[in-house]
């Protein structure tokens, strides 16, 4: 769900080599990051962590320091800006249906790539189940980095994510009681292929379906799918600015994170 955000920092031109682990769940991924001429390789796990490996050895880190215990959808690798790595591994949509199987596959993932990280950049929100992560992998030395707001609190989910961070969230769900659900552009080319999730929808009461504009493009059928679903329920599309300001500063501090830690003597 946060496919678009996703896109958006990894046009950052301080990677010098990006990395996505081969899966059918990062097909629209690739579409978006050609789009946007960002150069990428697409591999298998495997090969993605042999080639980490070589980059290390090109810039002189020892094997030793390729040991990491400890996931997910961005790996940040190397010391500097001139060797900056990302290796990006995209999860399967709808995972939060099962919140044991989401914590599970969470966790594996971040076991699997610490071993040759240095640092990872995780995109998800709490999403209750995972309201332990941090503490559950503290002590690691792969660092984990989240998602966070202005105030430095992990954001709750994907939409206090686009609304700027989880005070605006609340801010809007207290004065606007009417409001049933809240659509990104992923969200809204989504929704049909989450059937449990809107089950219910013909029986509330609420008649509002906010669109959620962050000024991110890459979606073309956002209005259209918003659309779709207002009519599908009966209810009525009102439009909402949106923000990046949390996904930008997150994979900033992320980004310098990293750098600071293989710096440290």
């Amino acid at each position: 769900m946060l496919e678009d955000e996703l896109t958006s920092i990894l046009t950052d031109s301080d990677i010098k080599q990006l990395i996505v682990v081969d899966s059918a769940e990062q097909d629209s991924l690739a579409r978006k990051l050609r789009s946007q001429n960002r150069p990428f390789l697409v591999t298998s796990f495997d090969k993605a962590v042999t080639l980490t490996a070589k980059s290390r050895q090109r810039t002189g880190l020892s094997e030793h320091s390729t040991q990491r215990r400890g996931f997910l959808s961005q790996l940040l690798r190397k010391g500097s800006l001139d060797d900056l790595v990302v290796v990006v591994n995209v999860l399967k949509l709808g995972l939060h249906l099962d919140s044991r199987y989401l914590k599970k596959e969470v966790y594996r993932q971040i076991e699997r790539m610490a071993s040759f990280s240095d640092g990872i950049f995780l995109l998800y929100g709490i999403c209750d189940t995972l309201s332990t992560l941090e503490q559950d992998f503290n002590g690691d030395a792969c660092r984990l980095f989240f998602l966070e707001d202005d105030k430095g609190a992990t954001v709750d989910d994907c939409i206090a994510l686009a609304l700027g961070g989880n005070q605006a969230y609340w801010d809007l769900l207290t004065n606007d009681k009417d409001i049933a659900l809240f659509f990104t552009p992923m969200w809204a080319a989504h929704w049909q292929d989450l059937p449990d999730d809107f089950s219910l929808l013909k029986y509330v009461r609420f008649k509002k379906i906010a669109k959620v504009d962050t000024g991110l493009l890459y979606e073309s059928d956002f209005e259209a799918n918003v659309n779709e679903c207002a009519r599908r329920f009966c209810m009525r599309p009102v439009p909402l600015t949106g923000s990046t300001s949390v996904i930008r500063q997150s994979y900033s501090k992320a980004k310098s994170g990293v750098i600071e830690k293989e710096n440290d003597p």
